[in-house]
């Protein structure tokens, strides 16, 4: 049985873990010769690690689902896994924790390379007591990316930001973007830039922009970019984040600025002196882009992006001459997408300035 801080009460909560396979429970104190016992009992092991990759949430219900993301993650990325649970309950804090692996067979199928995880279901607060049982348990040779997970609460404190490296989020479910922004960006500054972030709605909209790159690459596109007159962005529900991403990368890219705010025309942009409107449009069912579609006089550019389709199909028609291409799109679930963005870098300045656009589609 795992060792807890404080014992529970009877009226405690639902235990999160219940039912789940976490691995072995192990008292705090004895994490680290525990750890050491799992790699010297069998011989046929390997242990890998590049990074500490933690996951923070503040919903009870995510250990499950969040192990199995894990799981998937180290067979691309081999890491020490940090995933914390948090339940605010009242009282003093208590903290429960569970070790295991995860296993891939290396070439030739002899023996398994395996990261492990480290799993604290944690009840109550305390003062640092997230940072605390974090830094604790990290490989403190190793770089470490932090996933948090929904809105920034108290428990994001100046201790815990200040010491990562990577910071991944997904803003895609922000109930309030503006303030949520502004926290991350304050963080970012107080933190004196020192880690990158990484968000997961940014990556959803990677593959649309290597697509549109790809369409002005045919010849007379470039020239169409003058006379573009509508725009028209078409995303699945939750997704609005992301289409105003991607819509602030296409007028950044392009030099246009937003001189109109939100009406049932949609946003005027300045394109070089010429008035251009720009749209979206929620379509439930639909992938997080579903369809990008830029109109001038002399032709169109159109993405489109059927649901569960790994391809993005985009075509041109430019004075009547129409090409076709397709570009790979495999990111869908959150596994795939933090591992999209676990092999880039971020230029989070250039997230930041692109923010600055977004904010004038929120407001």
């Amino acid at each position: 049985m795992a060792t807890s801080l404080i014992p529970m009460s009877l009226s405690a909560s639902p235990d999160p873990a219940a039912g789940l396979d976490l691995g072995s429970p192990v008292p705090l104190a004895a994490i680290p010769r525990s750890l050491k016992q799992l790699w010297e009992s069998t011989a046929a092991v390997t242990r890998a690690s590049a990074m500490n990759f933690a996951i923070c949430s503040e919903d009870g219900a995510s250990l499950g689902p969040n192990t199995d993301l894990i799981r998937e993650v180290t067979r691309e990325h081999a890491c020490r896994a940090i995933l914390i649970a948090i339940t605010p309950a009242p009282g003093p804090p208590e903290i429960r924790a569970w070790i295991t692996a995860h296993c891939q067979l290396a070439a030739g199928g002899r023996k398994s390379v395996c990261s492990e995880q480290i799993t604290f279901a944690i009840s109550g607060s305390g003062p640092q007591l997230l940072p605390n049982t974090l830094f604790a348990h990290v490989d403190s040779d190793l770089p470490l990316t932090l996933w948090w997970q929904g809105p920034f609460s108290p428990r994001w404190e100046r201790h815990l930001f200040t010491e990562i490296d990577r910071l991944v989020i997904d803003s895609s479910g922000w109930q309030n973007p503006l303030a949520e922004f502004t926290t991350l960006e304050q963080s970012w500054h107080e933190a004196n830039r020192g880690f990158s972030v990484n968000d997961l709605s940014w990556t959803r909209v990677l593959p649309f922009r290597m697509a549109l790159a790809a369409c002005f690459d045919e010849p007379g596109a470039l020239a169409l970019l003058p006379a573009i007159s509508e725009i028209t962005i078409t995303h699945g529900s939750g997704h609005a984040l992301a289409a105003r991403m991607l819509a602030a990368w296409i007028a950044e890219k392009a030099g246009w600025s937003v001189t109109g705010g939100a009406s049932s025309s949609g946003f005027t942009l300045s394109n070089h002196g010429r008035t251009l409107t720009l749209t979206f449009k929620d379509c439930p069912g639909a992938c997080a882009i579903a369809r990008v579609h830029l109109s001038a006089p002399g032709g169109t550019i159109l993405l489109t992006r059927e649901p569960r389709s790994p391809f993005i199909e985009g075509r041109t028609d430019i004075a009547g001459q129409q090409t076709s291409s397709l570009t790979p799109c495999p990111c869908d679930s959150p596994a795939d997408l933090v591992k999209e963005r676990l092999r880039r870098g971020c230029n989070t300045r250039h997230y930041f300035a692109l923010l600055e656009i977004v904010r004038q589609f929120l407001a």
